[in-house]
């Protein structure tokens, strides 16, 4: 005779069994409709919670996916991509940042280990990072491991990129990033020459203000629509170099541009550009 809790918890894992037993094809199906959702949503403050919980979601049904599928690479990096997202353009807190783009980096370099030479994961500290960034045609895995981890580094201030070279991180972040710029500078809209602009606008030690002017002008000449290369030229060249009429120029600009194809990044490239006016205005 069946007791009442067992006849509850029968009951209980009748109705949620469904759901544990999705398969990776159909949570993977609704997580990427989410991200999607979230990309193509127009970012304002009034709808960052909204969206931050959709994003959250997406992360919870991919890391469900990997569970079951711990080699899937598309779960890989679309983890790394969303623990960027959810960084970069949802979290307040520098901590809270830091921490969701070193596990965004820990989702990238796993991806990045499945197709790399065995050799190279075995020596991964060592030379095999770099070899293995070198072999690779991933520029997915590359650019969000990548992101995250530069993106974690600089959100340490000074002390903390100046320990990443010391490290050696700097060389292993340029590796990365030049391999993308060789496989595809146009991925996200000239995402490469954004990160390798912000590269040397931020290196503590080797510093090359035209490399940054260079790969940013080149970003804002050929993907205008994406408002974030006109925020990287102003914050990584314009503002540095203290050209002021030219910096309210250009924020200007992403003020009055359309939200276009890009609603996400380009709805919080406007919210950063009346932020960095207010900031140059009178100088």
């Amino acid at each position: 005779m069946r007791t009442f809790g067992t006849v509850c918890l029968a009951l209980f894992v009748g109705l949620w069994a469904p759901v544990w037993a999705q398969s990776v094809a159909e949570l993977v199906a609704q997580a990427d409709a989410l991200f999607q959702e979230v990309w193509l949503t127009q970012y304002t403050p009034l709808a960052a919670a909204g969206l931050k919980t959709k994003l959250e979601t997406a992360i919870d049904l991919y890391k469900r996916a990997l569970a079951q599928d711990a080699g899937n690479i598309h779960v890989l990096n679309m983890l790394a991509r969303s623990c960027y997202t959810l960084a970069d353009v949802f979290l307040t807190k520098d901590s809270d940042k830091q921490a969701a783009h070193a596990i965004g980096q820990e989702y990238g370099e796993q991806s990045l280990k499945l197709n790399a030479d065995p050799q190279c994961v075995r020596d991964w500290k060592g030379d095999g990072f770099m070899a293995a960034v070198r072999a690779s045609t991933d520029i997915e895995a590359l650019y969000w491991t990548y992101a995250n981890w530069a993106r974690k580094v600089e959100l340490g201030g000074w002390g903390e990129l100046i320990a990443a070279a010391l490290r050696g991180d700097d060389k292993k972040l340029m590796a990365l990033m030049e391999r993308c710029v060789e496989l595809d500078r146009a991925y996200l809209s000239g995402g490469p020459l954004r990160a390798l602009g912000g590269y040397w606008a931020k290196h503590p030690f080797s510093k090359d203000y035209d490399k940054t002017k260079a790969l940013l002008e080149e970003a804002v000449a050929h993907y205008p629509d994406y408002l974030e290369n006109q925020i990287f030229y102003v914050q990584y060249y314009l503002i540095p170099k203290e050209q002021w009429a030219k910096a309210r120029e250009e924020l200007q600009k992403v003020i009055d541009a359309p939200v276009g194809a890009f609603p996400l990044y380009n709805g919080l490239a406007k919210v950063k550009a009346v932020d960095l006016l207010g900031q140059v205005q009178g100088k």
